[in-house]
């Protein structure tokens, strides 16, 4: 049934009135082998000047790389695409790559941009794609730069309690996290509920981050355990809304490169 509602909640976020001031992001987890590293950095910079013409046609609303850890070859994905938009049409069509390459490399012909886009595909492996919608988020005005920090938890909510664990993270988990970053010891958090892909298999229905300006800024604040400094009565709130989803896996994320 929780897969079945997901699906429907996709196609109600589709109307476009809905999406006017919404955000709706794709996340591309990549497998880069040790000796591609070096062709994987020259793929990325070329399309990140494809992705600054998107940005200016109005395509999307920015498009970031990063670098995960822990990333070794055995652990699943060394980096992280993250294109924004404001519409899920768009989000979903993910646009014409090579119409916008034409305008960011006015220089190069058909063939030689042909060739170029063949050949980056060679330097990695596109291992999964997410589609979500961010459903909370503190207020805030952090903007982020190259070498900020973001923690990413995939969430998987228990089968029954979709609502009762966005309320949870919407009542008492961003009021908290709204104190930390209003105390400066965390820059950013947000709630993405994921769209796509859905199924019994997957094990994953949403994803909350955390951002911080850099390294110092995240260990500082896990070093001290200020995550957890809470009354007792809020701690029994916090240890009942854990028991509703289960927490599968957690990268951290190093900004590379960013497109806003």
């Amino acid at each position: 049934m929780k897969k079945i509602l997901l699906l429907v909640t996709f196609a109600l976020l589709c109307s476009v009135g809905m999406a006017q001031q919404e955000r709706f992001l794709v996340f591309d987890f990549m497998k880069v082998a040790d000796d591609m590293e070096n062709d994987y950095w020259v793929t990325e910079t070329f399309y990140e000047k494809i992705h600054e013409q998107r940005l200016k046609d109005g395509e999307i609303l920015g498009w970031d790389l990063w670098s995960l850890k822990p990333g070794g070859s055995e652990q699943g994905y060394q980096y992280l695409t993250v294109t924004i938009y404001d519409d899920p049409v768009k989000a979903m069509a993910n646009g014409d790559t090579f119409a916008a390459a034409k305008k960011a490399y006015p220089n190069m012909s058909d063939e030689e941009l042909k060739a170029e886009l063949k050949e980056s595909v060679g330097s990695r492996e596109l291992s999964k794609r997410i589609f979500m919608k961010v459903v909370a988020a503190t207020d805030d005005d952090f903007k982020m730069e190259v070498g900020t920090v973001m923690r990413m938890n995939f969430m998987e909510a228990i089968e029954g309690k979709f609502d009762e664990y966005e309320k949870a993270e919407m009542e008492l988990f961003l009021p908290i996290h709204q104190k930390r970053v209003d105390a400066k010891t965390m820059s950013h958090w947000s709630l993405a509920r994921v769209l796509m892909p859905s199924g019994s298999s997957v094990r994953m229905t949403h994803m909350t981050f955390d951002m911080f300006e850099g390294y110092l800024h995240y260990f500082d604040a896990y070093g001290r355990n200020e995550v957890f400094n809470v009354d007792e009565e809020t701690q029994g709130k916090i240890d009942e809304a854990i028991k509703l989803r289960d927490l599968n896996w957690s990268y951290i994320g190093i900004m590379k490169k960013t497109v806003k």
